[in-house]
């Protein structure tokens, strides 16, 4: 560092300096402090500040501050905590506090906007001093995550937050014009128009619930707080919302690293971390989202021609012989990658409760012949204890569904991914599609999969093919992602076959465990799903805007378990059940109801939920910033079709569905292509 570089400032020059966002953080500021006050222990502010959790105590919020149990709601859990706590190092590095030019950089790579920074770090920076600490950050994420509910104290916090965003002057008071912002913000995220008459005309009736008039005066924190309150005041729920969890691109990273070997990112449980120290300058980009790490894999593998996967062998095993020279020293520490590497050893592993239900599978599939005779038909179990199978398939359910509920309702998908429609029981495509995309496992098969719903019903096998996707989402729970389809609820599996297909393969005892089993994870799967951020997938259709604004963000909102969608959730419902309009669907009553209902009318072909046009889902994929849809939902006779202008796609995974002659089609997600695939299943 040069001389001329050195710049000496009072106390009080620091102070003015951090109001104009020019220093990066407390640090001299506290040193000098402490340095006029004759502070003996100067030397304690270099300590590394240790890593506090905000979590309560117990299991009822009863006793639980406000701050946590905004926390909570928000699900922001001790990993997510750790993740976001050595992001935040990264970003402020070598300060550990965020200034306002880092937290924009920081702020935006969250997912909003460019143009609502400065109001942002207003609403987070609740002490005023300028400048945040981490616990700052951290309250403000939970407050803006999509799934933190807008109820009791979580909603009272959030609403703090509101009101410093739009509260432009800082006075404390919300004036005229905040508050207009603040309508104009409402009724734009509930896809309502948001022209000068109508904001007008509502700013005068709220202006006169909060008895202010153009003469000055405001709207004080308190009012604020008890007009949400007391509902007379609606619609803050959809405000301060980021488009997707704030982990979401921290997730992705941990995923690439930790498909097969898990992803040592907490290095301790002690709640000291080391700072993450960035390459490039202090204000850089996260180094989280740059420093992908490869690592030697745990197994190799020897593939036949088939696919078939043959001598799995672990490296650790190799040492010593030609394959591993002894300079190698592979793993230095003999039992810490075994135990850090369990689910890649566990993916592998023939014994373990997923291979050993592929294995079975294996034989359900095929025929047997003894001296030349038939003695078990294929897709059938011959002899199979069904009592073990019931046991094996239990224990993948009770796996999965903890698995199911650690995922958001919206997942967030990379290409390349195939994406699969219905399949309704119909195992014989389902292993055609493996043959034809997955032959070495999904494991080693370098893409993800996306699967639509409608797991069961109507075919014959629908409990080997929950089975078998159980299975696969045990051996790659990252890679291999299931959606809720409308077949996936139990009234739905009495109306049809599934209740009847556990009962006949289990029996009266054994049978109605299997069915809850398997139903109590349906509860908890997601329902919707973005790849690369652009194309939304869903089983049934888009959601009417009334339903949290037609955001693609609320659906994180919607509870988990979820039971009873009809019931639970509106949007769900819409979710797992609505459908687009077809040009025979085009009658002069059904053009009517589309003008006045903003291009969605009732789903009269189901009975329930909605019809939307090719209007409404141009809409939706501009609010949401997409490029497409594709659904399932609904049998097609190539397997897919093209619809509503070229921007939605319904695909199909069973062919000869009920009888019919239809073909099994996916979709392949790369390179910034939809590309249709028909799988030949004869």
């Amino acid at each position: 560092m040069k001389t001329e570089d050195v710049v000496w400032m009072t106390i009080d020059e620091m102070k003015e300096v951090l109001k104009r966002d020019e220093l990066l953080g407390l640090e001299p500021l506290k040193l000098a402090i402490r340095q006029e006050s004759e502070d003996k222990d100067q030397l304690s502010i270099y300590e590394e500040p240790t890593m506090e959790y905000i979590e309560p105590t117990g299991e009822s919020n009863n006793h639980a501050s406000a701050k946590e149990q905004l926390v909570k709601a928000s699900k922001l859990e001790r990993e997510d905590q750790d993740l976001l706590f050595r992001e935040f190092a990264s970003y402020t590095f070598p300060s550990y506090f965020m200034n306002r030019n880092v937290f924009s950089e920081y702020i935006v790579s969250k997912g909003a906007h460019q143009d609502c920074v400065d109001d942002l770090f207003r609403a987070f920076d609740a002490h005023c001093r300028h400048i945040l600490n981490f616990t700052d950050v951290l309250l403000g994420l939970a407050a803006m995550e999509p799934v933190t509910q807008h109820g009791g104290t979580p909603a009272e916090q959030r609403c703090r937050f509101i009101f410093r965003y739009y509260n432009k002057r800082g006075d404390a008071r919300l004036a005229l014009d905040e508050l207009r912002s603040t309508i104009i913000d409402i009724r734009l995220s509930k896809g309502l128009v948001a022209d000068d008459a109508v904001v007008d005309r509502e700013l005068r009736e709220n202006a006169a619930l909060f008895g202010i008039d153009s003469n000055g005066g405001g709207v004080a924190l308190a009012e604020f707080l008890t007009a949400v309150g007391q509902l007379k005041f609606r619609g803050t729920s959809n405000l301060f919302r980021l488009p997707r969890s704030c982990t979401t691109d921290l997730r992705k990273m941990v995923a690439r690293e930790s498909d097969c070997e898990m992803a040592d990112l907490s290095g301790s449980d002690s709640k000291s971390f080391k700072r993450l120290r960035p390459s490039s300058e202090p204000s850089g980009a996260s180094v989280l989202a740059n420093d992908i790490k490869y690592e030697l894999a745990t197994h190799t593998v020897k593939v036949r021609r088939s696919g078939a996967l043959v001598d799995i062998t672990t490296l650790w095993d190799l040492e010593g012989t030609q394959a591993v020279s002894g300079s190698a020293a592979i793993f230095a520490d003999k039992d810490s990658p075994r135990f850090h590497r369990m689910p890649s050893v566990d993916a592998f592993n023939q014994r373990s409760h997923p291979n050993e239900m592929l294995t079975g599978l294996r034989y359900f599939e095929r025929a047997v012949l003894e001296n030349g005779q038939v003695v078990k038909e294929a897709f059938s179990w011959g002899k199979v204890d069904r009592v073990a199978l019931a046991r094996c398939l239990l224990t993948l359910c009770r796996q999965c569904e903890e698995i199911f509920k650690r995922e958001p309702r919206l997942l967030a998908v990379n290409s390349p991914a195939y994406i699969l429609g219905d399949i309704h029981g119909n195992f014989r495509d389902l292993v055609c599609f493996e043959k034809a995309l997955w032959r070495m496992g999904t494991v080693l098969t370098p893409s993800n999969f996306l699967f639509l719903g409608d797991y069961v019903d109507r075919g014959e096998h629908g409990v080997e093919v929950v089975a078998y996707l159980f299975a696969q989402k045990m051996l790659a729970p990252n890679k291999f992602m299931m959606l809720r389809g409308n077949h996936e609820l139990r009234g739905i599996q009495q109306m049809f076959s599934f209740y009847n297909e556990c009962l006949q393969k289990f029996g009266h005892n054994l049978g109605p465990q299997v069915w809850e089993a398997i139903n109590c994870c349906f509860d908890c799967m997601p329902l919707a799903a973005t790849v690369d951020e652009k194309v939304f997938c869903v089983h049934g259709g888009i959601p009417v805007p009334d339903l949290g604004g037609g955001l693609i963000s609320t659906i994180n909102t919607i509870p988990c378990p979820l039971k009873d969608p009809e019931t639970e959730s509106s949007l769900a419902w819409d979710l797992l059940w609505s459908d687009p309009l077809t040009s025979e669907d085009m009658t002069p009553k059904v053009k009517v109801e589309l003008r006045t209902g903003g291009g969605y009318v009732h789903n009269y072909k189901r009975g329930t939920a909605h019809l939307f046009s090719a209007e409404a889902l141009e809409q939706f994929l501009l609010r949401n910033r997409l490029s497409h849809v594709v659904r399932a939902h609904e049998v097609q006779l190539k397997g897919f079709q093209i619809q509503l202008g070229g921007k939605m796609l319904t695909v199909f995974s069973s062919s000869h569905y009920c009888g019919g002659a239809n073909e099994a089609a996916c979709v392949l997600c790369d390179g910034g292509k939809l590309r249709m695939i028909r799988i030949d299943t004869s």
